[in-house]
């Protein structure tokens, strides 16, 4: 006897009352089942709790859907789901047991439902092996294809850590460091200066504070989740800005900029600006050029720029260690825009670093 909704007493259906009377044989056969097959979830005792609380809430909606011919409305089942989902990923549980665990159930239920069918015609055992193999067919490629799922995941989240990684070294290089070799060159003309011209080495004094409050506050922006700064309102200004903040009054520096700066969207100038910004100073850091030239040409479709300077150059083919990082930040920077550098140098000939990047006008213009 079951009650309806308003506490009535009505009769079970036939097939109800054989979901109840094999019940526990179920759940028993089920338990078994899961330690023959090594299923980590009843080797230990709160998963085994909710595994076993979930295969008895299964066959309460089996047991309601046949005797009414409706699936179980009570929706309580949702909590003991989120529950599972919550603790098994919390302790490391992969989904192929859960996968694992409903196939074993459906065994289960269906080994002891089906001893119980009075009709033992040939008809009726074909029809328990096909579903028996199309079970374990179906549930085999599902724990297959979810282990194949979780490890492109997985593998996912490496390359984003990586590439995570990758751009607060940018960051941490291009901006820190710019501020970084502004008040080392200041500091280096102050020292020049000392003797010669002290109201001029006071300035450059004046200039390495600056710049290191400059670095502390890009270090404060970096921490505060890489907020990013305040987009440059134009290239041209922001160049020169660099070349009078680094110091390049002890040798000849002209900037040449071309073209409507509005072509360039603020976020591609930016990243140009730190482009060019590295290439100068890792001109003057490790060229010790008498004269540098800076040109930047934007069309409707694109943006070149060069850095020209006529220091000591380095061997390509065997690049010094303390090239490598500020070039590697530029490469990367002008790929992410969809663009290329290309470096030409030779030892005693100075060095040249070009620049191309696509504006988004080259695109509407492919349409």
């Amino acid at each position: 006897m079951a009650e309806d909704d308003d506490g009535v007493a009505r009769t079970q259906s036939p097939s109800a009352a054989l979901i109840e009377e094999c019940r526990a044989d179920i759940l028993a056969k089920y338990e078994q089942d899961l330690e023959v097959v090594g299923s980590v979830l009843v080797q230990d005792e709160q998963a085994k709790a909710q595994v076993m609380a979930n295969a008895n809430q299964i066959l309460t909606d089996i047991a309601a859907a046949l005797d009414n011919g409706l699936p179980h409305s009570d929706e309580s089942f949702r909590f003991l789901s989120w529950d599972i989902g919550l603790t098994r990923a919390a302790t490391g549980v992969h989904p192929k047991e859960s996968l694992l665990a409903a196939s074993v159930f459906f065994r289960a239920a269906f080994t002891i439902l089906s001893k119980w069918i009075q009709d033992d015609s040939e008809t009726d055992r074909l029809l328990r092996n096909v579903v028996t193999t199309l079970e374990q067919s179906v549930s085999l490629r599902i724990r297959e294809a979810a282990t194949s799922y979780a490890g492109f995941l997985l593998s996912k989240v490496h390359e984003a850590h990586v590439a995570e990684r990758g751009r607060i070294a940018r960051e941490l290089h291009d901006r820190i460091g710019q501020s970084l070799s502004v008040a080392h060159r200041q500091a280096e003309l102050c020292v020049m200066y000392r003797t010669s011209d002290p109201a001029q080495a006071i300035v450059k004094m004046e200039r390495v504070q600056e710049a290191i409050q400059e670095a502390m506050w890009r270090l404060r922006q970096l921490t505060s989740d890489l907020h990013p700064l305040e987009p440059i309102q134009s290239l041209e200004k922001a160049l020169l800005a660099h070349l009078e903040a680094i110091g390049v009054e002890d040798m000849t520096a002209e900037l040449v900029v071309n073209g409507d700066e509005v072509w360039a969207t603020p976020a591609i100038s930016e990243e140009c600006l730190l482009i060019l910004s590295e290439a100068i100073r890792n001109a003057l850091r490790h060229g010790r050029p008498s004269s540098i030239y800076i040109r930047v040409d934007i069309a409707p479709h694109e943006l070149r720029a060069s850095v020209i300077d006529d220091g000591c150059g380095f061997d390509v083919n065997s690049r010094p260690a303390h090239h490598s990082l500020g070039l590697a930040s530029i490469q990367e920077r002008a790929a992410l825009l969809g663009g290329m550098v290309t470096i030409s140098t030779e030892v005693g000939r100075g060095t040249r670093i070009d620049l191309a990047v696509p504006l988004p006008g080259s695109f509407d213009d492919q349409e």
